[in-house]
């Protein structure tokens, strides 16, 4: 794993923003599968002027959504949907056959994960996975558990998930979500590991240790063979 520290948030987020933007150009046709929440945000608006600005092509970039809460309709501040169109599809013009998602609302959550699994199965390669880490070691929303699943699934949320700051954003009880699987997440050719926030302390320091728990899932990450994990020092200050 290749690890590299940031002194604040900004810097992480620039530091996001130019990865991004090396895998587009180095191959306009990139698939990058994206996190939701703070730790990829700034980095998104970052990486949205960058392209913008250099007026970069991105019509032949695909996006997939790693994520998502169950039981909200796709309108709701508090689903990754909006987050995303909000950030990343809208500013960008990216086209719905260029973005794999998944609809927070779907009436038949299976058939939805295999439609899913299906297209992200069809895709020729990924190039980049982003992802956060949970308050709880989560990756996506792989929970902690005895076992991890290896593709697309529905899943019941743990109590600290539920408390995430994006569910604070609906007054509707949001208690599962669907989410890639662990060998779903590792198809990348390179993973991109966010650390930001203090509550991020557990599944981070695991991490670099190099030990692994399904107990924290992030901890699986570290047997990839083309691990990043970019840190805000700001936040871990006794750490490093």
């Amino acid at each position: 794993m290749e690890t590299v520290l940031f002194q604040n948030y900004e810097e992480m987020s620039d530091g996001l923003a130019e990865e991004m933007l090396r895998v587009i150009r180095e191959k306009p046709e990139a698939v990058i599968v994206i996190a939701t929440g703070h730790s990829p945000q700034l980095g998104y608006q970052k990486a949205v002027a960058k392209i913008r600005g250099e007026k970069i092509d991105v019509s032949r970039l695909t996006l997939v959504k790693l994520d998502e809460w169950l039981g909200l309709t796709p309108e709701d501040p508090a689903t990754c949907e909006y987050f995303l169109q909000t950030e990343l599809i809208r500013p960008l013009g990216i086209r719905e056959e260029r973005y794999i998602h998944f609809a927070a609302d779907a009436e038949d959550v299976e058939a939805e994960c295999e439609r899913f699994q299906a297209a992200y199965d069809a895709l020729p390669a990924v190039d980049l996975v982003i992802l956060g880490i949970g308050m709880n070691g989560h990756v996506g929303l792989n929970e902690p558990a005895d076992a991890l699943q290896p593709h697309f699934h529905s899943i019941g949320l743990d109590a600290v998930t539920k408390t995430h700051a994006m569910l604070t954003e609906t007054d509707r009880t949001v208690s599962a979500g669907v989410t890639m699987g662990m060998r779903d997440i590792f198809r990348g050719e390179e993973i991109l590991v966010l650390a930001d926030g203090e509550k991020k302390r557990d599944g981070l320091e695991t991490l670099i240790d190099g030990k692994i728990t399904t107990k924290l899932p992030v901890s699986v990450l570290s047997l990839h063979a083309n691990l990043k994990c970019y840190i805000n020092r700001e936040s871990f200050p006794d750490m490093f």
